[in-house]
């Protein structure tokens, strides 16, 4: 049987119109599919025509009328004014920002800490807000690299200022010096001293030094502030500083 069917106007099965200014407009209807099959096509009043746009195994469905007009509305039971709130998505932990709303005990409150930092030319050294330490010890004998301050791991030793009074009356060198854990030889030329001097004390005089430094004398990472004396002179070694 042929695919077309004829028509005459006036007889046969009422043909669905739309008049609209005394023009009929013929009403028709969508429909899909192969050769001798027809489906109609998928859609309603409300959402219109259905569309699925699909490449290879997936598959986008065309959004209905409901989620185009929904509305996004906050989790109800909970006021987070003046609050940043941090969740999982069940578990919320909730961080009080605001001085003036009525905090109490049972709010979880978030400390934090501030922290000081120099330039040391190089990079930038942690300040600590903590008081200035001291380091103080007395030697008569000889020293060779003795350690005076030894930093804690991973720190360097930041000197502010320096005392040496020598007493007795032997003469000798003193040198106070920044050198690495295995060294205890000190190196005019190649070791960084803050004091490398001799002390020549007599009965009626006791000679020391005194120095501040305008930038304090920082030592590399890890390096100890060492002592070398010469002969079995007596001298006093006082530094302040703190670790970096």
């Amino acid at each position: 049987m042929a695919d077309n069917v004829g028509y005459t106007p006036g007889s046969g099965a009422t043909v669905a119109a739309d008049d609209i200014g005394g023009v009929l407009h013929q009403r028709v209807k969508l429909s899909l599919g192969t050769d001798g099959n027809a489906t109609d096509a998928p859609g309603n009043g409300t959402d219109g025509l259905h569309v699925k746009v699909t490449n290879a195994a997936v598959t986008v469905a065309q959004p209905t009328a409901a989620s185009l007009n929904a509305t996004a509305v906050l989790a109800a039971g909970t006021n987070y004014v003046g609050r940043v709130r941090l969740t999982d998505g069940t578990n919320d932990f909730v961080l009080d920002t605001a001085y003036n709303d009525g905090g109490n005990n049972a709010e979880v409150h978030f400390d934090v800490g501030s922290r000081l930092h120099a330039f040391n030319g190089t990079t930038w050294d942690r300040v600590r807000g903590a008081a200035t330490v001291f380091k103080c010890a007395t030697y008569t004998t000889a020293q060779t690299g003795v350690a005076l301050w030894t930093p804690a791991a991973g720190r360097a030793v930041v000197v502010t200022s320096l005392q040496i009074q020598s007493y007795g009356t032997t003469a000798g060198t003193c040198i106070v010096w920044f050198g690495a854990t295995a060294d205890t030889t000190y190196t005019r030329g190649t070791d960084a001293p803050l004091f490398d001097g001799e002390f020549a004390p007599s009965n009626t005089n006791k000679p020391g030094v005194y120095s501040t430094y305008p930038t304090p004398c920082r030592g590399t990472v890890d390096y100890v502030l060492r002592v070398t004396t010469t002969n079995a002179q007596s001298v006093t070694v006082t530094v302040w500083g703190y670790e970096v």
